[in-house]
């Protein structure tokens, strides 16, 4: 399994940067983003872990780090979807745990893509069999994803999938902590080092709005940079770059958004005084009134009482949810702005406009511009 090794990289001469974390299999999106930041091999690229599993492209992506990696300036660490991925094949004990994992994770992967290629959905083999069936058929990418490093010290900077305890010899941390930490952000630490993690969308960090933009807490001394690729339903790829010139440090952030686009017809003003966000972990509400397009819901944990589109309510055990991150937010655009299309639920669009979330009818966007 992971060994917990730690690399260290003291650099003396200017560099440029690149650290994107959480493509989850999306080869598509990470090489557009490569495009978008004019990345060259001259560059220091850091991917800081899951680059693999719930995306569609997942063997692919692994086979395009690995060849990135051949170059003395790309450093990839391990995530705990690598980890979870190692584990799930190559210890026989967790053989067992292959159909919930199945069930339980989003539709896509590189365990249920070899799953199907092999027909081992026929129910003719045993589960150690289908284990090992898997583990040989990804033999040579699990050998590479096994042996990734944990944690990389550059100058001032420590890269870590999810983040360190408090404590300065972060090499002891547990493997654990550094691959599946929750509340890093929230807990923080105590090196003298910027910690950049992945992990968790940036989203969930913003009250009020659906935003997944990169956070950068220069108090806290923590960046979070994973924009929700491959887990939430609106997400973006994000890259951090980091510019150090005759000493002086900078910082610049890029994304990547493929949605599609439409037109405003006309101007939409709202005046909205109070904005409300459903958001992780907190998605089970009761609906109040329910209504034709929006239904009336409160949510007990936030103490929030919003409208929620119909379509995002679903009904589990006798309990009602909603269906992901989701905002009350009604858009105020101009005419002829350019807006990015979420998607759209009968006679509203769910839209993006100038990085905020929200809502905008239907009659007032031209969908074919």
């Amino acid at each position: 399994m992971i060994a917990p090794i730690h690399l260290k990289k003291k650099e003396n001469k200017d560099y440029r940067m690149i650290v994107i974390s959480d493509i989850h299999g999306h080869l598509d999106r990470f090489k557009a983003l490569l495009h978008e930041v004019q990345y060259t091999p001259n560059d220091y690229l850091v991917i800081v872990g899951d680059f693999v599993e719930k995306g569609d492209q997942v063997i692919d992506t692994i086979h395009f780090i690995q060849e990135l990696d051949k170059n003395e300036k790309t450093f990839v660490l391990t995530g705990n979807c690598e980890w979870a991925l190692c584990a799930l094949l190559l210890e026989p004990e967790l053989a067992h745990q292959i159909p919930l994992y199945l069930k339980r994770v989003s539709s896509n992967g590189c365990i249920r893509d070899v799953y199907h290629r092999l027909h081992l959905d026929n129910g003719k083999e045993t589960l150690l069999g289908i284990q090992k069936k898997i583990a040989e058929y990804l033999k040579s990418e699990l050998k590479y994803i096994s042996h990734l490093p944990v944690t990389l010290k550059f100058n001032d900077f420590l890269f870590v999938h999810a983040g360190v305890e408090k404590r300065k010899d972060y090499e002891n941390c547990s493997l654990s902590s550094l691959l599946e930490m929750q509340h890093f952000y929230e807990h923080g630490h105590i090196l003298d080092e910027m910690v950049i993690v992945g992990h968790l969308p940036t989203s969930n960090y913003f009250k009020k709005y659906i935003n997944n933009d990169i956070l950068i807490d220069k108090q806290k001394k923590i960046i979070c940079i994973d924009g929700g690729t491959g887990v939430k339903s609106i997400s973006q790829l994000n890259a951090f770059i980091i510019t150090s010139y005759q000493g002086h440090i900078s910082f610049d952030t890029k994304y990547v958004q493929p949605l599609p686009e439409a037109m405003t017809i006309k101007n939409i003003m709202n005046h909205q005084e109070d904005i409300h966000k459903i958001a992780y972990p907190y998605f089970e509400v009761t609906v109040l009134e329910k209504g034709n397009q929006f239904s009336l819901c409160s949510q007990k944990e936030t103490h929030q009482t919003l409208k929620i589109k119909n379509e995002f309510l679903y009904q589990k055990n006798n309990q009602v949810y909603c269906l992901d991150d989701y905002t009350d937010y009604m858009l105020s655009v101009k005419k002829n702005q350019k807006i990015k299309v979420i998607g759209v639920y009968d006679q509203y669009v769910y839209a993006i406009y100038q990085n905020h979330v929200g809502w905008i009818k239907l009659e007032n966007i031209c969908m074919n511009f």
